[in-house]
């Protein structure tokens, strides 16, 4: 059974980013997501390499809680994870120059990891069809589709899309917010590459995620 959990690092500072790796492994997470976006100061990715062997994802979102990050700054944060060895690298599909960074990427040895979120509501199965070929078309090593949920039936969406599309191409699908945790749950049984978790309570990068050792728990009851 695929059950594959990201561990999520939200640390402000190298020293904090360590200490959640640390958790992250302590929690047997699969793989681990550094979201440089909220360091506080520049970091370097080497620093973060040399602290685990777990497969890494670097991501930089554009929308900072104090502002916007500058393109260049978000984009030189990403290839230097990516010289670092960091196995994938997160970059939204409406980036500028899209295709050439995913080229760049590619070229230093990176998997990219094309996503688009949608932070007021699920996405119909025709409009997640359309992004996907989107994804595909930019060079995605996986594709990335998340949604919002509004209530429970939201859940079904991305399951659906995930039972199908996952026969084609790697792929990651769910809903944030308080009602997608279902989904968070059920999209790698469904065929989701992966799903995410927060470190610990109150480190979430998002609503909705659940910790590594709560999924990890979760599934070992479902095996």
């Amino acid at each position: 059974m695929n059950s594959k959990v990201c561990g999520v690092i939200t640390g402000r500072d190298l020293t904090t980013v360590k200490v959640m790796i640390g958790k992250a492994e302590k929690a047997d997470a699969d793989l681990i997501e550094v979201r440089f976006d909220y360091a506080q100061k520049p970091y370097s990715p080497f620093k973060v390499r040399d602290t685990t062997s777990l497969p890494l994802i670097g991501t930089n979102r554009r929308l900072l809680k104090d502002g916007y990050q500058r393109s260049k700054e978000r984009l030189q944060s990403l290839l230097s994870a990516a010289e670092a060895g960091f196995e994938y690298i997160d970059i939204e599909l409406h980036t500028q120059d899209l295709k050439k960074i995913v080229e760049a990427l590619k070229e230093k040895g990176t998997k990219p990891i094309i996503s688009h979120h949608n932070y007021k509501s699920m996405p119909s199965l025709l409009s997640l069809s359309k992004v996907l070929e989107e994804e595909r078309t930019a060079g995605a090593e996986i594709c990335k589709l998340v949604g919002t949920a509004r209530n429970f039936k939201d859940n079904l969406t991305p399951l659906s899309f995930l039972s199908e599309a996952s026969k084609k191409v790697n792929i990651i699908s769910f809903c944030m917010g308080k009602y997608g945790i279902p989904s968070r749950l059920l999209a790698p049984l469904f065929g989701s590459s992966f799903t995410y978790a927060s470190v610990s309570r109150g480190k979430e990068s998002a609503l909705g995620q659940l910790t590594v050792r709560e999924m990890k728990k979760i599934y070992k009851t479902l095996r």
